[in-house]
């Protein structure tokens, strides 16, 4: 009996008791889609060697999708910070939503090559804890930290490449991480079908689904070696 006690005490530490969130617009997951869109336009013109002015214009959106979508991020951090933290040896989401603050905050040091390094790993670091929290946390709990993941992601991306790192394992990273939100929250979320409105535990499911034929497209398209970021020198 102290056994099942305790097993449905350690159950509930692990769910989110707080009040569901509203709703999300349609324009609102457009907003986060677009950073990574944007993410990876950024990725193809410095694959495809494009001229520096191209690149540098192709960033701008980027920075531009992210201030855009500002507000939005606050609220998904301060969401995350509020998650539970499941103990010793677990990752805690006061981490995991400082350090996605502390990325978008210091985004543009990508065009610094004195501040390129130490961002491109904190984008690195984050995004492996976003990542490791999500699988240890109900799907319901993990809504906000999968919606970060679809900003910390391409910024990683980006990142990397402006590093003149090799694509290939941040982009494969990249995929697998939507693939997995796409297959966690299938089972409650199944693809819209019209309506203004989506349920906040199935945002990240839309941004993920949407940003998926774009990740193939650059994984068709682009050279694996890490020369892919020469065109911005």
């Amino acid at each position: 009996m102290r056994t099942l006690i305790l097993a449905a005490a350690l159950t509930l530490a692990a769910c989110d008791s707080r009040p569901a969130p509203p709703p999300m617009t349609i324009g609102e997951i457009d907003q986060i889609v677009g950073i990574a869109d944007k993410a990876i336009g950024a990725v193809q013109k410095m694959g495809a060697g494009a001229p520096a002015a191209d690149v540098a214009a192709s960033m701008r959106e980027m920075y531009a999708a992210i201030d855009a979508a500002r507000g939005q991020i606050n609220g998904i951090t301060q969401r995350i910070g509020g998650g539970k933290y499941l103990g010793r040896h677990s990752i805690d989401p006061l981490d995991v939503s400082a350090c996605t603050r502390s990325v978008i905050f210091s985004v543009q040091g990508l065009e610094s090559e004195t501040m390129r390094p130490p961002l491109v790993m904190s984008a690195l670091e984050c995004s492996i804890d976003a990542s490791v929290y999500f699988e240890d946390v109900p799907a319901e709990s993990g809504a906000a930290v999968a919606l970060a993941m679809g900003i910390i992601y391409p910024i990683a991306l980006v990142a990397n490449v402006k590093a003149g790192l090799d694509i290939e394992p941040s982009l494969q990273e990249y995929r697998s991480v939507n693939e997995a939100i796409i297959a966690r929250l299938a089972p409650k979320c199944r693809e819209r079908k019209g309506g203004e409105q989506v349920r906040y535990e199935c945002a990240a499911y839309e941004v993920a689904l949407s940003v998926r034929p774009k990740l193939a497209a650059l994984a068709d398209r682009m050279p694996t070696t890490k020369d892919v970021s020469n065109a911005d020198r």
